[in-house]
C-alpha cells in the first residue's frame, strides 16, 4: 500500500486540494445560498466517489505490478535457459571440431591402405568414396565454426586468383575424373577478405558445379572490375543450370529445389545455404547471376575496405 500511495502521491495532493478549494469557495463566496449540511452532504458524496476510485485504481496498479513481477522473472528464467542453450551450443561445437580432427586419422589410414588396393576397380570406388568423406567432413567443421565466427574471421588483403585456385584445388579429384575444362581469366585481383573462409565459399559453388554437371563440363571465372572500389568474381558452369522459380530460394537452409537434379551427389541443400552464410559474414553480395544459355553463374562482389580495417 505504502507503494501505491507512493505512485500515486501527486494525484491524491491534487484530489484533496480540488476538495479543499471547493470547500472554501462554497462556504466564503455562496455562503448566503447554501446551508453548512449541504457542504457536508457533498463532501461526503465526493469521498464516497474518490473512495471507489481509489479502490478500482488500486486494483487495477496491483495488477499491474503483478504483471511485471511475472514478466522480470520470465525474462530472468529466459536469459537462464539462452545461457544454458549457449553453453550447450559450444559443447556442441566444440566435440563436433574435436570429432572432425579425431576421424581424420582413420581416413588417413583408410587412404594409405586404399594405396595398397590391387584391385584398380575397387580402388577408385573407394578413393571416391574417401574423398567425399573428407569433403564431407571439411563442410561439418566449417559449419560448426560457422556457429561462432566472431573470433575466426581475419580480413587482409588476398590474391583473388590464389584464392581460385585453391578452391580449385580442393575439388580437383572429382574436376579430372569428370574432365572438367578449367577457364581462369583472373590476373592480379586483389581484394579485402577472409581467405580460408573465401575459399571454402568457392569450395561451395565448384562442387556445386561437380554435382550438377552435363557432358563436357566446363567452369570459367572471370573477374571485372567496376570503378575504383568494386570487384565482381563470375563463377559460371555448364551445367543443367537452377531454374527461375528455385532462384529466389537457392540459399535457403535444406533447399534442394524442384529441377529433377539427379547425379552421383544427393542434394542436401546445405552448401548454397553456407555460401550465402558465408557471403554475409565476409561482407560480400552474392547472388546467382541470369545465364544466356544453360548452367548455373554466380556473382561475388567485394568492396575495397582498406580504409575500414587501417589498411
Amino acid at each position: 500500500m505504502k507503494k501505491y500511495l507512493k505512485d500515486r502521491l501527486t494525484a491524491f495532493l491534487i484530489g484533496v486540494g480540488f476538495v479543499v478549494f471547493l470547500n472554501v469557495y462554497l462556504t466564503q463566496l455562496c455562503a448566503t445560498a447554501l446551508y453548512g449540511q449541504d457542504v457536508l452532504y457533498l463532501d461526503v458524496l465526493l469521498a464516497a466517489f474518490g473512495t471507489i476510485l481509489l479502490i478500482g485504481d488500486y486494483s487495477q496498479w496491483k495488477k499491474k505490478k503483478r504483471q511485471e513481477e511475472e514478466q522480470k522473472e520470465l525474462l530472468a528464467y529466459t536469459d537462464k535457459e539462452l545461457l544454458e542453450c549457449k553453453e550447450k551450443l559450444e559443447n556442441l561445437s566444440d566435440y563436433i571440431t574435436k570429432w572432425a580432427h579425431e576421424i581424420k586419422l582413420p581416413l588417413a589410414a583408410l587412404r594409405l591402405m586404399n594405396g595398397r588396393n590391387q584391385d584398380t576397380s575397387l580402388k577408385k570406388e573407394m578413393q571416391d568414396c574417401i574423398v567425399r568423406m573428407e569433403n564431407l567432413l571439411h563442410t561439418v567443421l566449417m559449419g560448426s565454426k560457422l556457429q561462432r565466427p566472431e573470433n575466426d574471421v581475419c580480413m587482409e588483403r588476398i590474391s583473388l586468383e590464389e584464392a581460385v585456385k585453391e578452391a580449385v584445388k580442393n575439388q580437383s579429384y572429382f574436376l579430372i575424373q569428370y574432365g572438367f575444362e578449367m577457364i581462369l581469366e583472373i590476373k592480379d585481383v586483389w581484394v579485402y577478405s577472409d581467405k580460408r573462409w573465401l575459399v571454402y565459399l568457392l569450395d561451395q559453388l565448384v562442387a556445386n558445379a561437380i554435382k550438377y554437371r552435363t557432358d563436357n563440363p566446363k567452369l570459367v571465372f572471370s573477374c571485372e572490375k567496376q570503378g575504383e572500389n568494386q570487384v565482381y568474381l563470375r563463377v559460371e558452369d555448364n551445367g543443367i543450370g537452377i531454374s527461375k522459380e528455385d532462384l529466389p530460394y537457392i540459399f535457403d537452409k535444406g533447399y534442394v529445389g524442384k529441377n529433377l537434379r539427379k547425379g552421383d551427389y544427393h542434394s542436401t541443400g546445405m552448401g548454397l545455404y553456407f555460401a550465402g552464410k558465408i557471403g554475409k559474414m565476409l561482407n560480400l553480395s552474392l547472388k546467382a547471376a541470369p545465364t544466356q544459355e544453360r548452367g548455373s553463374c554466380f556473382e561475388l562482389g567485394f568492396c575495397d575496405m582498406a580504409e575500414h580495417f587501417m589498411m
